[in-house]
């Protein structure tokens, strides 16, 4: 099992719990602390375990704290990157992500891809795609490739759009994308035709229903005008296996019926929400 330097952690470990989040602990976390403070290490995890229920990121970030260390349990590398992740999804703690990027730098697969998602949606630290596409392929357990790419056609259609925003007249006619079109893309069959596609690929990540991890991704794409679909990208990020699997639903999908402007078709943006669900 990997083994972390305890004296790189100390300081968080012993003042962490009641110092660094005072401002933001709530009922449990609170409680937590106080008896992590005297050492009563299994009550304060009694205690922060309610609290994770309540949905206290300070306490989520306490309780990723005992995995840690195995204070009052087993050390559990997996336990603690998950709820130090939690600490920084609820509560935007930069502690917890601090804290989890650093776990996830001595190599902790778990914490890579969580680390990953911090940095992509902002989760206790500065947004950084490129970042996020660091951590997320050092995690080899997880093969996030369509999320990887997804994040990189976002930086690199970002720089585009700034090089071609310097230069007047450099559009090529044909590419202008529209969010409007006379007659909007369609899937063939129609809109219950999509959805059950996408119902009928989907397969849910078992880390994801282990943990009861749910919610909605909105998957963006363009309708090319002669049907195809491309530029598959996350418009709204749930978690990075989800989003991971959304993505990799969508970019399978046939040739579709692609918008008509003015008698024309035309290149459309559409987005699909895909909710994940047990």
């Amino acid at each position: 099992m990997l083994k972390i330097n305890k004296i790189l952690f100390l300081i968080l470990l012993v003042l962490g719990p009641l110092f660094v989040l005072n401002a933001q602990e709530g009922k449990w976390s609170a409680k937590g602390d106080a008896a992590y403070q005297k050492g009563n290490y299994s009550k304060a995890i009694s205690l922060y375990k309610k609290g994770v229920k309540a949905e206290e990121g300070a306490s989520c970030y306490g309780l990723g704290l005992c995995y840690l260390e195995g204070h009052g349990t087993s050390q559990d590398l997996n336990e603690a990157a998950f709820y130090l992740y939690r600490g920084a999804e609820l509560s935007n703690l930069k502690a917890s992500a601090e804290m989890l990027v650093r776990l996830a730098d001595k190599g902790n697969a778990d914490a890579q891809m969580l680390a990953g998602h911090c940095y992509q949606v902002g989760y206790g630290l500065e947004e950084d795609l490129s970042k996020a596409i660091q951590y997320y392929q050092m995690s080899r357990k997880y093969n996030l490739k369509y999320l990887v790419e997804a994040l990189q056609l976002t930086i690199d259609e970002e720089l585009t759009s700034a090089s071609s925003a310097s230069q007047s007249g450099s559009d090529t006619p044909g590419d202008e994308i529209f969010r409007f079109a006379t007659q909007a893309p369609e899937f063939p069959g129609g809109v219950q035709a999509l959805v059950n596609m996408l119902a009928q690929n989907a397969v849910y990540p078992e880390y994801c229903r282990a943990r009861e991890i749910k919610g909605t991704v909105l998957i963006e794409f363009v309708v090319e005008a002669d049907g195809q679909v491309s530029h598959v990208k996350v418009k709204l990020s749930c978690f990075p296996l989800l989003d991971n699997e959304a993505l990799r639903v969508v970019s399978k999908q046939p040739r579709w019926e692609p918008g008509i402007l003015d008698g024309k078709p035309v290149r459309c943006y559409y987005a699909v929400p895909m909710r994940f669900a047990m």
